[in-house]
Formats: C-alpha cells, structure tokens, sequence
C-alpha cells in the first residue's frame, strides 16, 4: 500500500476525537455569547469583544475543519495539501488584519490588554497559520515529514481559543456587573 495514505490513515483516530471535542466547545461557546449577547452587542468596547470571540470561533471551525479534511477518504497530496494550504492563506491574510487593527489601535483604552492580545491571538494565529502553510506544501509534494506538526497546531489553537474564551466570558462579566 502508498505510505502517504497509510500514514494518514494512521491519524484518523485522532482527527476524529479532534474533530468531536472541538464540535463541544462550539456548542459551548454558542451557549455563553447567547447567555451575555446583550452585553457583547451594546458595549461600547463592542468591536474587540465581537473580534475576539469571532477569532475563538473561527478557530474552532478550523480545528474541526482539519478534522473533516482528514476523514474524508481522499487520500491524496492534493485533496489533503491544497486544503490545509489554503485555509492557512485565508487565515494569514485574516491575521495580518487583526495586526493591522492591534498596531493602529495602540495606546487606545481597550477591553483587553495589548499584552494580552499580542500573546493569546496574534502570536498564536501567526505561528500556527504560517506552520499550517508549510505542512500543506509539505502534503501537496506527496510529503508527510510535517504531518506530526498538526498536533501542535491543533493543541495550540485548542488552548489558546479556550483560554481566550474564558477571558471573554470574564470581561463580558464584568461588563455586565458594572453595567448594573
């Protein structure tokens, strides 16, 4: 048999337990901006928060995105490569916006602090969407030398879009204590 497609084929089980925990804490987040969308919608700091959490959401779908791409029996370079390569094009473009917006935005009274930011969303978006880039190149070449670097990728924006959450959840508390 190919050792692409066995190789690939030895990650499914991972993909898949990827895939339903990441398809949890979407419910979940969807529970809590319901919970609070008065509160997300009608503060004046709005737009950070609302960028925030479409950030944790969008990475989520990603993570269960890669899920999806990786069940699907494809089994190709291409039908795994050009994928994986394009989502990270999308979301680096996305990210080089966000950096645009935090570096335009700096010295400005934020919901969030700028150290917070830089180090919980934009570094971490960075890293993994550039890495993201490489692997898919790597897969497009018939390559699978970068494969292992998907769970650091995953992990990482696992970690770093629940902890984002849970900042969120917080502030959006707050907000919603001084607002009463």
């Amino acid at each position: 048999m190919n050792d692409f497609i066995d190789t690939i084929d030895a990650w499914r089980d991972f993909y898949m337990l990827t895939g339903s925990a990441t398809a949890t804490l979407i419910g979940l987040i969807f529970v809590a901006v319901t919970l609070h969308i008065d509160i997300i919608a009608e503060s004046k700091k709005s737009s950070e928060i609302r960028m925030l959490a479409e950030q944790v959401f969008t990475n989520f779908l990603l993570i269960l995105s890669f899920a999806f791409i990786f069940m699907v029996p494809s089994d190709t370079p291409y039908g795994i490569g050009f994928p994986l390569l394009i989502l990270g094009a999308m979301e680096i473009i996305q990210t080089a916006s966000l950096w645009l917006r935090f570096l335009r935005g700096r010295g400005e009274d934020r919901v969030f602090g700028s150290n917070q930011i830089l180090r919980k969303v934009l570094l971490p978006n960075t890293i993994c969407y550039l890495t993201l880039i490489i692997i898919g190149a790597d897969l497009l070449g018939g390559r699978t030398r970068y494969l292992g670097w998907m769970v650091i990728v995953i992990l990482w924006l696992i970690f770093s879009a629940a902890g984002n959450t849970w900042n969120l959840m917080l502030r959006v508390a707050e907000l919603k204590r001084n607002r009463h």
